[in-house]
C-alpha cells in the first residue's frame, strides 16, 4: 500500500509578500479608547495602526486595551495615544517567512508592520500564517 506524500506547507524562505494583509484599519491618537475598540469590532480586527497629521505614529491592539485600560482599571475615554506602542516593529515586504517568525519570536509580539520603500504598507499577524497552515491542512484532510 503506497502512502499519500504530506501537504507541502509553505517554504519559510518564501517572501513574506504573499502573506501581507493590506488592509490596514487606523484610528487617530486623540480618539479614545473606546472609539478604537468600537473599530476593532467593527471592522473585526485585533489591530490598528494610530495616525496622526496622516502619518502612522503607533500601533494598538486588542491586548493593550485588555492590559493597559481594561485590568487596570482605567477608563475608555482616554486617548489612544496614552496606551499605543510607539516602537513600530517593521519589516520589508521582501523579507522572508522565516525572517518575520524570528522578529515576533524575538520581540514577543504576533503583530508585523510591512514596509515597501519606506512606506507602512501592510500588516502581517502570526494567525494569519496559522491559519493558512490550517487550511492547507483541512483541504488536505478533506481530500483522505
Amino acid at each position: 500500500m503506497m502512502s499519500k506524500a504530506a501537504p507541502k506547507f509553505y517554504d519559510v524562505d518564501m517572501p513574506i509578500r504573499s502573506f501581507v494583509t493590506k488592509r490596514l484599519i487606523g484610528v487617530r491618537s486623540e480618539n479614545s479608547v473606546q472609539e478604537a475598540a468600537e473599530k476593532m469590532v467593527e471592522f473585526k480586527t485585533g489591530s490598528l495602526i494610530v495616525i496622526e497629521d496622516d502619518e502612522v505614529v503607533g500601533f494598538l491592539t486588542d491586548g493593550d486595551i485588555k492590559k493597559k485600560v481594561v485590568a487596570e482599571g482605567l477608563k475608555p475615554d482616554m486617548p489612544v495615544k496614552e496606551i499605543m506602542v510607539e516602537d513600530l516593529i517593521t519589516a520589508d515586504i521582501s523579507t522572508d517567512i522565516k525572517e518575520v517568525l524570528e522578529l515576533m519570536a524575538e520581540k514577543n509580539i504576533q503583530h508585523v508592520l510591512i514596509e515597501e520603500d519606506d512606506d507602512i504598507v501592510g500588516i502581517v499577524t502570526f494567525r494569519d500564517l496559522i491559519d493558512i497552515e490550517r487550511q492547507k491542512l483541512e483541504t488536505y484532510i478533506s481530500r483522505e
